[in-house]
């Protein structure tokens, strides 16, 4: 184990420095000191990249082909092979393959991520909210990159909230809070947008007090957030605590349109005028 971890780290430094013919040897090392079957996939995945960069992408297909067939129980030639494909931007092939994939191994997490990922840079945000449904919707799944069920559910969530599903996004993020101690959740901000975004002022200010308490850092964003949500319950004072915080990071505030639907009785107030360096966009 010592020898392949050493072999390893030497071909991968090599890679590093893109010394891609002594890589591949160096990788040929490794193997020779293996026997565990996703290790050997993995590493002559490496190979066929090193391959491709001196400019050999045919003998870089033949590799991962003879993985497929040599491999056909193993997920990891299939994952491995999308991946080298969304690198080349051969984004149909690699959705291709993904489907295929997650057919056979339907309790993989990685497939599912990797295709989720893929649908996601491709802009097609509904395929990537099925697929990690998909996922979810699995008895047992796999470990990928130290991932788990609340991760899925978080990402869910920003994919609802990129979509304008803002109910969705709520629902799909609080399972995910569910999932872990509150100190570990990561989309506090998320949820308080979404719910101002339905109307429901007191989640917000909970959730983005939450995000300012477990975050330790106030930006100037998150602040209008918290006044916009003040000033749709009316609560005046605070609205304008929350903007004269925000305003004070910079010594200067913008406001859009978006922020003047529920800021506009600020205005109103004469508070706003009392500001020296504020943009109010139109």
């Amino acid at each position: 184990m010592k020898f392949f971890v050493e072999a390893t780290k030497l071909a991968m430094n090599m890679e590093r420095s893109k010394d891609f013919t002594r890589a591949f040897n160096a990788y040929q090392k490794s193997l020779s000191l293996t026997s565990n079957e996703t290790t050997i996939i993995k590493i002559q995945s490496r190979q066929a990249w090193c391959l491709h960069q001196v400019g050999n992408p045919l003998e870089t297909e033949r590799i991962y082909q003879s993985l497929l067939e040599k491999f056909p129980n193993n997920p990891w030639a299939s994952i491995l092979y999308a991946k080298y494909w969304i690198k080349t931007r051969r984004w149909k092939a690699a959705r291709s393959l993904l489907s295929q994939a997650s057919t056979l191994f339907p309790n993989n997490l990685e497939l599912y991520l990797t295709h989720a990922s893929l649908m996601k840079d491709m802009e097609r945000s509904n395929e990537a909210i099925e697929i990690l449904k998909k996922a979810l919707a699995q008895e047992s799944l796999t470990k990928g990159r130290g991932i788990n069920r609340k991760d899925i559910w978080a990402e869910l969530g920003s994919l609802f909230f990129q979509r304008g599903d803002y109910n969705s996004s709520i629902s799909s993020l609080k399972k995910s809070l569910l999932m872990d101690e509150e100190e570990n959740f990561l989309h506090y901000d998320i949820l308080g947008i979404c719910y101002l975004l339905v109307g429901d002022h007191e989640n917000c200010i909970h959730y983005i007090d939450k995000y300012i308490n477990y975050n330790g850092e106030i930006d100037t964003e998150i602040l209008k957030i918290k006044a916009r949500a003040h000033a749709r319950a009316g609560v005046y004072h605070l609205a304008t605590a929350s903007i004269l915080q925000a305003y004070a990071l910079e010594d200067r505030l913008n406001l859009d349109a978006e922020d003047m639907i529920d800021l506009a009785p600020l205005k109103q107030l004469g508070f706003l005028e009392t500001l020296e360096n504020l943009e109010i966009e139109e």
